[in-house]
This record gives C-alpha cells, sequence and structure tokens, in this order.
C-alpha cells in the first residue's frame, strides 16, 4: 500500500519525541513493505524541501507557505502553546486552521496524486490538512490523536481514530470510529549493549559509579526539580552517585544543581542525535521520568501523553523509576517491570533511588521484566503491522 502521512507541524528529523514519534511510524510501515510519503515541518532554508531517508520519503513544507514565519518557532513550542493567547495568537491560530490548512491540505493532494497514493494519515497538529486532502482526492483519511489541537474537519472526515489516552479528547469523538493505541519503542534500536556502555561511560568519566539518567527535553512538568531536590538525599547516602543529564534546554536545570551545590555529581550533555540515546540510555544503570503533570496547565488539563523514554529505557533492560499517571500505570507494573512513585514527591523519589542502588540485584530482575515487556507487547514493528492492517481495511 502507498501511505501518505500528514504530519506537517513535525520536523523529521529532530530530537523532539513527535518527531520520534512520525520517525518511527514512517520507517516500520515501510518496513513493512509499504511506500510511505510523509509530509512535514520544515523548519529552516537548510532543509530542503523533499529527502528521501533510506525507509521512506519526506516533503516539508513551511508554517509560512513560502517561509518558516520569523514568529514561528519549533524549539520549546509547549511553553508558548501555555502562554495565555492575545489577539496576535489568536489571528495565528486562526490562520494555521483555516489558510495553512487549506494551503498544506492541497499540498498533500498533489502528492497524493502525483505518487498514486492509497491513503492518508493525519497526526492531529496537522490542523485539518489530512481531511481536506481526503476530500479533494478520494482517499480515506485515519486520524491520530495524540494531543488535543485537532480539527473538527478530521474528526468528521475520518475514516477511524486513533487516540492514545482519553484526556487527549477535547471533545466529542464518535465511538464508533474510535480506536485506542499505544505507542511503541524500536527493540532493535534500543537494546543492552555492554560495549556501548563501557565506551561511553569510560569517555564520560563515569567507570565504576552508580550512574542515574534522564533523556528529555527538561520540560518543566518532566520533574526535573524534584529529581534535583531528591538526589540531595541520595547523595548524602551515595557519594559516588552521577546523575547523567541528556537532552536540550537544560539551563534552568544547571541552575538548579549550581544552586543546591552538587554540580560534581552531575553532567548535561545537551541534545544528541536521535541514533545516539540508546548509548547514552545504556550508560546509566537507573533511567528516571519523574512525570509532575501538575506543573504544566496543558498537562494537567489533557494528560502527558506516551512517553516514548520510558520505553527507550525499558527496552535498554534498565530498572525505571516514573510516576504513577496515566497512560504510564496501563503499561508498568510496579515493582515489575518497573517502579511508580506519587508525583512531586520528592520523599519517595529518593527512597525508591536509594532502594535500586542498594538493591542491584532487584535493579537487575526488573530491568530484564521490562525488557521482556516492550518486546513482547509494545514494538514498533507490532504498532506498523496494525495501522497497515487498518488503512488497507477502510480502503477496500
Amino acid at each position: 500500500m502507498k501511505i501518505c502521512y500528514v504530519a506537517v507541524d513535525v520536523a523529521i528529523p529532530h530530537f523532539r519525541g513527535a518527531s520520534t514519534h512520525v520517525y518511527e511510524v514512517a520507517k516500520h510501515l515501510s518496513e513493512c513493505g509499504h511506500e510511505v510519503h510523509v509530509v512535514s515541518r520544515r523548519i529552516g532554508f537548510n532543509q530542503s524541501s523533499y529527502e528521501f531517508l533510506s525507509d521512506f520519503h519526506v516533503h516539508r513544507m513551511f508554517r509560512g507557505v513560502l517561509n518558516p514565519l520569523p514568529s514561528s518557532s519549533y524549539v520549546k513550542l509547549e511553553e508558548s502553546m501555555e502562554k495565555p493567547m492575545g489577539f496576535v495568537s489568536r489571528l495565528y491560530e486562526a490562520y494555521l486552521f483555516t489558510i495553512f490548512a487549506l494551503v498544506a491540505g492541497l499540498t498533500v493532494a498533489r502528492i497524493v496524486k502525483k505518487y498514486g497514493l492509497d491513503a492518508i494519515i493525519e497526526r492531529e497538529t496537522s490542523f485539518g490538512a489530512g481531511a481536506i486532502s481526503s476530500i479533494l482526492t478520494g482517499r480515506p483519511v485515519i486520524l491520530e490523536i495524540i494531543g488535543p489541537r485537532y480539527s473538527r474537519l478530521s474528526i468528521w472526515k475520518a475514516k477511524k481514530i486513533l487516540a492514545y489516552t482519553k484526556l487527549m479528547l477535547r471533545n466529542f469523538v464518535p465511538s464508533k470510529k474510535l480506536v485506542f493505541v499505544t505507542a511503541a519503542v524500536d527493540e532493535k534500536k534500543f537494546r543492552p549493549d555492554w560495549a556501548e556502555r563501557e565506551s561511553l561511560r569510560e569517555k564520560m568519566h563515569l567507570s565504576n559509579l552508580v550512574v542515574v539518567g534522564y533523556v528529555g527535553t527538561f520540560a518543566k512538568w518532566h520533574g526535573i526539580e524534584e529529581l534535583i531536590d531528591a538526589s540531595e538525599r541520595v547523595l548524602k547516602e551515595f557519594p559516588n552517585v552521577r546523575f547523567l543529564m541528556v537532552g536540550p534546554y537544560y539551563e534552568q536545570a544547571k541552575h538548579l544543581v549550581e544552586l543546591h551545590g552538587i554540580s560534581n555529581a552531575y553532567t548535561f550533555t545537551g541534545a544528541v542525535p536521535y541514533s545516539e540515546v540508546a548509548r547514552y540510555v545504556n550508560a546509566a544503570d537507573i533511567l528516571v521520568a519523574p512525570y509532575n503533570p501538575a506543573k504544566s496547565e496543558l498537562r494537567r488539563k489533557y494528560g502527558i501523553g506516551f512517553p516514548l523514554k520510558v520505553f527507550e529505557y525499558m527496552a535498554c533492560g534498565k530498572p525505571v523509576i516514573t510516576t504513577s499517571v496515566e497512560p504510564i500505570t496501563q503499561v508498568l507494573k510496579n515493582g515489575k517491570t518497573g517502579i511508580l512513585v506519587a508525583p512531586g514527591e520528592v520523599e519517595a523519589l529518593a527512597r525508591s533511588l536509594i532502594n535500586l542502588i542498594h538493591n542491584s540485584e532487584f535493579a537487575a530482575s526488573i530491568g530484564k521484566a521490562a525488557r521482556q515487556e516492550v518486546v513482547e507487547n509494545y514494538s514498533w514493528r507490532r504498532f506498523a503491522e496494525f495501522l497497515g492492517n487498518l488503512l488497507v481495511a477502510e480502503s477496500r
């Protein structure tokens, strides 16, 4: 089958989770034998408008059609969405769901016709472009809802709607169209690798130390402040613990670490290519994702979605400490495939870290069970097979 994946708000490739999601879905659909064309966001003139990424085709377009728009940034997108909408913001939002959606829909329709594509997948932040292209070409469209910013036109036009959590459904969605799914992980890319682990630990002067790792964008709701507070308690008992912090936008976290006087226990790498993330996960002994949705109005209202990093940690066979929020609690079994603590509970986070450091055999057993869980139930290959079959069925 020939598939058009409409994700005009997502840059490919990029270190953001949305980019990882689109990339992995497209890649694994291609590996299942489908021809895949992704219509993605072009964030600068240094990016080409078309590229073949070994597995699938990428067609890029600017937010401003002819340019990226000087006021439209792809960095720290969520922070901009948290701010109250003024007149200019509301005007911009109206532009996205009308003029831009129409132009993007026309662009997608042209690509569908040019390459003879059979079906369309629309990521919800495409503002209805997938639905418009479906109307223009007669091709069926499946809507993928990973956040609350979707078009009602897309809800109406979609044959099926893939939703990751109920919280993301901000208004009525027909139950007969609704299919709940989970995100996944590439278990071949993210796997235990002792050689890579030792190589990177030696390079970063972390050999013979206990390493706690975090991978992400240091968003306010990622629980970084709680982790830093908990690390003070951990370091009193285990001075040889080091915290490996991987990802962009870490400046505020680094400042907090300095204020706490524990800079020597922290290493901040900055952004790393997605192809390198597994190496950093493997370099750690324990991985953390202490999400706290209360720190974000957006996340408090609509939830956190499916955090890919938790799956990636698990696939590398690592013990994971994260928080007991949906949808994590649907996947992770407390005490068996990971450790769950209440959001914002610094003491519980510290105790869990100390317990895993004390009990290395228990930590290893959790990591082994976590790896088995994602390999059996949460691989991108499995997801792509399901999605491909659904597209074939809806195209008949």
